[in-house]
């Protein structure tokens, strides 16, 4: 209801409400009007009145006395004590029956023309004054209780008119209010209904879970991922994760991050994946859900397929890396077999010239040096581009011969602490795992100018861990990377079902961590 409503309606219940409400003082009491003011009209009226009602009386007794009617002298001015009390209430009528008593005493009893009053009229007098008492007693109290009465009625009256009126007022705007209701309740049917057609036609599966873990949504895209009708989410939450739960390929990954008897957490949750039976890896992560205000009602969850995203990048980062291999194999099979030629031609030259001119001689011998170094170096590069096969040799083995080849290439102290072999099943994971070690390797000798790099390699409660820690100037957390390095490790580790963290280290430096469970392992074949 619109302020301006109010105040009409407030206006029109004031005067109801002073009418029906006595008047109140200062103090809290409440007053009353004085009794003539009430009741009866102005008094110099009612007074006139009274003496004019006498001496109507008077010139009607006079003139009946001349036309031979004799009567009593007090009888005709009891009619006009009793039209004065009433019209103008006791007072009046008390005034009449003086002014009664008066003129008959000086025109009615004799002697007439003066004031005189014989034994044996004392008692008319007594008697008229005693009936002129009553009866302007009788008449004021008839009176006042007509104007109270007509003035009750006229209350009422007014009461009944101002509050049909209020009863005008408050239907208008209850039928106001009931439009904007009808109106609102519109507008929030239309905004639900593009909601849910927003969240149906979504390609993520929506799930909102409220604060004391029920089930509030799930869209048509939840039950179509998750191959399920849609009553199987109208159940309880505890119902809604037994039945997904049964068509993950391990059943002991946790789906939501809140049991079935716990509160539900207000922070958001990282993205994890989730392989399902039928070979599809289904992306998930959580986000609150809060008010303008702050309150929490719960959290939404989405789910999203990303099997043939996945599988798109591991067919580009696999064509990435036969073709690596090639050129590793290039290197070593035609670039360096090319300067091992070069080589043996600069010894000849060497021994030609070192009788006939030992300087020409020397410049040949440095030559034929700086080539083995490069051939060294192209050793290297076609090793890391092409590492050894982990069937054979394993991975802790490769990255043991990595932190060599880091040492001699870069001038920097490189070890490798861990594992020499570790349960990995995969074909493709220890040369995920290599290119995450390789790639932090190099930043560290890049970018954060480390003079000591370690390379760590377990298995423990079956996870395997790598991780690669260096006493650089460490990375700046605050700054978004610019660089494919670091989402390309990333993207790595998603692709054999790990996950990767980088953080500064304890002291100083970067520590790049990447953790596969073992069970990942083996569905990346």
């Amino acid at each position: 209801m619109s302020s301006t409503m109010e105040a009409d309606i407030q206006d029109v219940l004031r005067p109801s409400l002073s009418v029906a409400s006595p008047a109140v003082d200062n103090s809290g009491r409440g007053t009353r009007a004085p009794r003539s003011a009430r009741v009866f009209p102005d008094w110099r009226i009612s007074y006139s009145v009274a003496l004019a009602s006498t001496c109507l009386s008077l010139i009607v007794h006079i003139t009946l006395k001349k036309w031979g009617h004799d009567s009593g002298p007090f009888l005709f001015f009891a009619p006009a004590v009793m039209f004065s009390a009433w019209f103008g209430g006791m007072g009046p009528g008390l005034f009449a029956t003086i002014a009664g008593v008066v003129a008959a005493d000086w025109f009615v009893l004799p002697p007439a023309g003066m004031f005189s009053i014989r034994p044996d009229d004392v008692a008319k007098f007594s008697v008229f004054l005693v009936i002129g008492v009553q009866i302007s007693w009788l008449s004021g109290a008839l009176h006042a209780e007509r104007i109270r009465a007509e003035r009750d009625a006229r209350a009422a009256r007014e009461g009944e008119r101002l509050l049909a009126k209020a009863r005008a007022a408050l239907q208008v705007a209850h039928d106001h209010l009931e439009t904007r209701v009808e109106e609102r309740t519109a507008e929030l049917a239309f905004q639900t209904t593009l909601l849910e057609a927003q969240s149906n036609a979504s390609v993520d599966g929506i799930l909102v879970v409220s604060e004391d873990a029920r089930v509030i949504y799930a869209n048509r895209r939840m039950a179509e991922l998750w191959n399920l009708p849609p009553r199987a989410f109208q159940q309880r939450l505890a119902d809604v994760l037994s039945a997904m739960r049964e068509k993950l390929g391990d059943r002991r990954v946790p789906l939501l991050s809140v049991a079935e008897d716990e509160a539900m957490p207000v922070d958001a949750d990282a993205t994890s994946n989730l392989a399902l039976q039928d070979g599809r890896i289904l992306e998930s992560y959580s986000a609150p859900v809060r008010s303008a205000e702050g309150t929490s009602y719960g959290k939404v969850w989405f789910f999203r397929d990303i099997t043939e995203r996945r599988k798109v990048a591991r067919q580009i980062i696999e064509a990435g890396e036969r073709e690596r291999q090639r050129i590793g194999q290039d290197l070593h099979d035609d670039v360096c077999q090319h300067l091992a030629g070069i080589s043996c031609l600069g010894r000849v030259l060497e021994r030609e010239l070192g009788e006939s001119n030992p300087p020409q001689a020397e410049r040949a011998g440095r030559i034929v040096e700086l080539i083995g170094q490069a051939i060294h170096r192209a050793r290297s590069l076609s090793h890391g581009l092409q590492p050894v096969e982990f069937e054979n040799a394993g991975l802790g083995t490769s990255l043991r011969e990595l932190a060599g080849t880091v040492e001699s290439m870069f001038a920097v102290r490189c070890q490798f602490r861990g594992e020499a072999s570790v349960p990995l099943d995969d074909a493709i994971a220890p040369i995920h795992l290599y290119r995450i070690a390789q790639e932090a390797i190099n930043n560290a000798v890049r970018h954060g100018k480390a003079a000591n790099i370690y390379i760590d390699l377990f298995n423990i409660e079956g996870r395997i861990i790598l991780s690669i820690e260096d006493d650089g100037v460490g990375i700046d957390l605050s700054v978004p990377t610019t660089g494919l390095g670091l989402r390309t490790m990333q993207t790595r580790a998603r692709l054999i079902g790990g996950t990767l963290t980088v953080e500064r280290g304890n002291e100083k430096g970067t520590l790049v961590t990447c953790q596969l469970p073992l069970h990942e392992a083996g569905e990346h074949q």
